[in-house]
């Protein structure tokens, strides 16, 4: 497998247009490294990332405005996967969340991914990069979660987090890691598996 990079939108920011990310890559120096081959594939995955990424802030968001922590627990439990399996279908592409720290075990890296995730840990996440991995007939990408001030209400020091929503996180999910996190903190990677152009249809659904 051949690993490319570039750089990443900054959380929450309007994703880029392809040409436009290459113009801007181009312009950090000559000593840059070769940009991604394959733009139509990691355009895809971006958009499918950004329909998940605000699909699961709508419902997080009313479900912390109306029950808490203790809600937004129920939507990543019972509403995530579902989303992300729509958004993915819509697009014709596998897609999910993972992170070297992971609350629910069957998020875990894929094979592909578990190095650069692994990799990952402790970094900040304006340090990282949208990441690109060939996988032969798919292309692997990777794009970097940071920890905003709101998820740290699940996701913060342990202590404080076990204090108000232990209970609710022991009976969902008993294996849970996914806290110590801190504001600006790498939590975890959007990821995707996209059909090069030109081989939809090829890959087999996982």
């Amino acid at each position: 497998m051949t690993l490319q990079s570039r750089r990443a939108p900054l959380p929450g920011a309007v994703p880029i247009a392809a040409a436009i990310v290459l113009v801007l890559a181009a312009a950090l120096g000559a000593g840059s490294p070769p940009q991604a081959a394959f733009p139509a594939e990691i355009a895809k995955a971006e958009q499918a990332m950004n329909e998940l990424q605000q699909a699961l802030l709508a419902k997080l968001t009313a479900a912390m405005a109306s029950g808490g922590p203790a809600a937004a627990v129920g939507v990543c439990r019972t509403d995530a996967r579902a989303i992300a399996d729509a958004v993915a279908k819509k697009h014709g592409i596998e897609l999910g969340r993972t992170s070297h720290r992971v609350r629910n075990p069957a998020n875990a890296p894929r094979a592909w991914a578990r190095m650069i995730v692994d990799g990952g840990s402790g970094a900040a996440a304006s340090a990282e990069k949208v990441r690109t991995v060939d996988l032969g007939e798919r292309i692997g990408v990777l794009r970097p979660i940071g920890t905003a001030e709101t998820c740290t209400r699940c996701h913060g020091a342990e202590d404080e987090v076990r204090r108000n929503i232990g209970a609710t996180l022991a009976a969902a999910y008993p294996e849970d890691r996914a806290t110590g996190f801190a504001p600006g903190d790498l939590r975890g990677w959007m990821w995707a598996e996209v059909p090069k152009v030109g081989k939809q249809g090829s890959g087999s659904w996982r």
